[in-house]
């Protein structure tokens, strides 16, 4: 199991209220984004789609559930954040941005430009992994 996949499984066993305007505001993101790709898909591939409103309606109940489930991990993540309070090292924020900067062939001035020199921009993605590992290793000793 990946810590990935640690975090969606804790995700849907956890228990928390996820209010209902913070879903509609994803579901409406992820609507646009629908509605952005199939306009993108005609540009790029010539697909047409002359059923715009019926694809979506199909593609509803898909969306409701990702914006469902995207509104609980973020407000899981951030309860697990204040509770477990993972701290940060200035080599933790080193390594992330060395990763950044492997995966995506950017050089270290760039990305430094855009998190800022001392990385304090990553900060909270490295939180986010910590607790994503903790949650790994809490599976793995269950077993």
């Amino acid at each position: 199991m990946t810590k990935e996949q640690a975090f969606a499984k804790f995700v849907r066993l956890y228990d928390i209220e996820v209010p209902e305007e913070q879903v509609q505001n994803l579901y409406e993101y992820f609507l646009l984004q629908a509605k952005h790709n199939m306009q993108y898909d005609t540009l790029i591939n010539g697909t047409v789609h002359l059923h715009k409103a019926q694809e979506l309606a199909e593609m509803d109940p898909e969306i409701r559930e990702a914006a469902y489930k995207e509104a609980k991990a973020d407000l899981v993540m951030k309860e697990l954040i204040k509770k477990l309070d993972p701290q940060v090292t200035e080599e933790d924020l080193q390594a992330k941005a060395d990763e950044i900067a492997r995966k995506d062939g950017t050089p270290m001035e760039l990305v430094k430009r855009f998190f800022g020199q001392d990385l304090a921009g990553l900060t909270r993605s490295v939180q986010e992994d910590k607790v994503k590992e903790y949650i790994l290793e809490k599976f793995s000793e269950s077993k």
